[in-house]
Formats: C-alpha cells, sequence, structure tokens
C-alpha cells in the first residue's frame, strides 16, 4: 500500500493541499490542466463576465466533455484491440490447422517416397528377372 502525497498546488490563483496516493508530479499536472482549464475559459467570449459559482460549473462541464471524449476513445481503441486479438487469434488457429497439414502432407510424401523406392526395385527386379528368360529363351533357341 503507498503512502499518501500530500501536494501543494496552485489552483485558480489560490492555494490548495491536495492528499493523494498519486505522485507529486501526477498531482501537479492534474492541478496545471485544471487551471489550462480555466485560462480556456476566462479567454472566451463571455469568460470574463463569469462569476465564480458559474465558472466552476463550466469548468466541470468542460472536463467531464474532455473524459467522455477521452473515455469514448479510449472504448473505440479497446473495440479495436479486440477485434484485432479475434483476428490473430483466427490467424493462430488457421496456422495450426496449416502446420497439421503441412505434417501429413509430409509424412504422406515419405509413404509414397517409399512406395516409388519399392516400386523401382521391384521393377529393376522384373526387369532382370526377364532378362534372364529372355537369355534362357535365346540359348534354348540356339
Amino acid at each position: 500500500m503507498s503512502s499518501k502525497n500530500d501536494t501543494k498546488v496552485i489552483i485558480g490563483g489560490n492555494v490548495y493541499t491536495l492528499s493523494g496516493n498519486e505522485s507529486e508530479e501526477y498531482i501537479q499536472r492534474v492541478a496545471l490542466y485544471i487551471n489550462n482549464k480555466l485560462d480556456e475559459l476566462k479567454a472566451s467570449e463571455n469568460g470574463q463576465f463569469l462569476n465564480t459559482r458559474l465558472m466552476s460549473i463550466l469548468l466541470a462541464i468542460n472536463i467531464a466533455d474532455d473524459y467522455f471524449k477521452a473515455k469514448e476513445g479510449t472504448d473505440k481503441l479497446n473495440e479495436s484491440f479486440k477485434l484485432k486479438d479475434e483476428l490473430i487469434l483466427d490467424k493462430e488457429r488457421e496456422i495450426i490447422k496449416l502446420q497439421e497439414t503441412i505434417h501429413n502432407l509430409e509424412a504422406e510424401k515419405k509413404q509414397l517416397i517409399y512406395k516409388a523406392e519399392k516400386l523401382e526395385e521391384d521393377l529393376e527386379n522384373y526387369k532382370a528377372e526377364l532378362d534372364e528368360y529372355i537369355e534362357t529363351f535365346d540359348l534354348e533357341n540356339e
């Protein structure tokens, strides 16, 4: 379990002490993000006329908007990863089937080579036997 960090940050010109399990750097980045959002609101067309309450509400809306857009992007990425993972799994299955086919074909090839060698051997034996018959026949006819 990590210890809590107390980090002093400036948000909207006020100093706050934030406490959390995250690093001080992370907490400072969060504060910077909020300050940048506040600056965007203040720089907007009507930003100078907003009271603190309305500024806080608009800030929350803008941050929620960023969150939901980021979440939607993350969800799309996760869906894309899921589809790619499924595609990879399908391809891995295809590879396994092809490897099995290759293995079976190699075994069949070995059997055919053995049969061909046996047939060649038989052919040579038949030729030799035929040559003996021909020679015997020629000797008898002389």
